[in-house]
């Protein structure tokens, strides 16, 4: 296995003919697992990214098309096969349409996410974490005027269900002082310090049926805030409550840097861990990017677990490009 991942690296590192916007990407992570592999990669009119690590291989491909006057359309493909044996792959699709925008995903698996990544079923967004079968998301968002989109939903696949609702966006703004010699008559001006969004909604399905609320504040140098709650009764032995958070800064420790924390709680969805929390940061070191991740919560048994994970990405054919 040593030896493959050595062979990876050294044709990640010749390859930098391929162009400087290829990336190679190494990773550490535990419960222990190593990834060396390329990203950013173009060809076929797209991206492609690769990678062996110690629990399998990966290869993905993405690529945005403008069809104008129609919209814009990015699609992308992932293909995963353990060392242990079994396989995912993953395909997603997005597309705006005028005031339209539709989103579609799916994955077929015969491995659970965890045999790829042991951090999987930690994340903000919730992962299937079944060792079999497939699932799918299709969002609809329309756009009724500026401020204001319609969102209809369903997932299939794990916990069925389908959800909708409105999302009502307004921004802030404060009124500037007059500088000394205006015009005493004259409108006073403003600046936007931020943007405020409230979520109204309900979702209903398998051992599931709840109200939706949530709202998300971000301010003007970066900084957001998101809380979504969920109100149900139990159904199917598994509560309606749910309550999912986070919070990110930008430029906190650095020059274009990130920082995000989150906590998602969750047990209507008996598929994934109905309790996760996370840590994330990402920064810009020499040439390339770390990024930090600390993750955990319970899993359904109510037992603990977490882990870590740091990476770092860097572009190949930077050196050709300095002056």
């Amino acid at each position: 296995m040593h030896r493959t991942l050595l062979t990876i690296l050294c044709f990640s590192l010749g390859a930098s003919g391929v162009g400087g916007a290829t990336n190679v990407d190494f990773g550490v992570t535990y419960p222990l697992t190593a990834r060396v592999g390329v990203s950013d990669w173009p060809a076929l009119g797209g991206t492609v990214a690769a990678g062996v690590s110690t629990r399998g291989v990966d290869v993905s491909y993405a690529r945005g098309l403008s069809l104008p006057p129609l919209g814009a359309l990015n699609t992308s493909v992932q293909a995963q096969v353990a060392w242990a044996g079994g396989f995912r792959v993953a395909s997603a699709t997005s597309g705006a349409l005028g005031p339209v925008a539709l989103s579609l995903s799916g994955t077929y698996f015969t491995a659970s996410a965890a045999t790829f990544d042991p951090l999987a079923g930690w994340t903000l967004a919730p992962t299937d974490l079944r060792g079999n079968g497939w699932n799918a998301d299709l969002g609809v968002r329309y756009r009724v005027n500026r401020n204001l989109v319609a969102l209809l939903g369903t997932e299939l696949g794990g916990p069925w269900n389908v959800y909708g609702g409105v999302e009502q966006r307004r921004d802030l703004t404060r009124t500037l002082p007059r500088a000394e010699g205006d015009d005493p008559d004259a409108p006073l001006e403003t600046e936007t310090t931020g943007t405020l969004s409230y979520r109204l909604g309900a979702r209903a399905g398998t051992d599931v049926l709840g109200a939706t609320a949530g709202f998300t504040y971000t301010t003007a140098d970066g900084r957001a805030f998101a809380l979504d709650a969920q109100v149900g009764p139990e159904r199917g032995g598994h509560s309606g409550l749910g309550l999912v958070a986070s919070v990110s800064f930008a430029d906190v420790l650095g020059e274009n840097s990130r920082l995000r924390t989150y906590a998602a709680y969750e047990p209507w969805r008996w598929n994934t861990n109905p309790l996760r929390a996370g840590v994330e940061i990402t920064k810009p070191v020499g040439p390339g990017t770390l990024k930090l991740d600390l993750r955990g919560g319970l899993n359904q048994a109510g037992e603990t677990g977490f882990g870590a994970a740091a990476s770092y990405s860097f572009p190949l054919g930077q050196a050709e490009q300095e002056p």
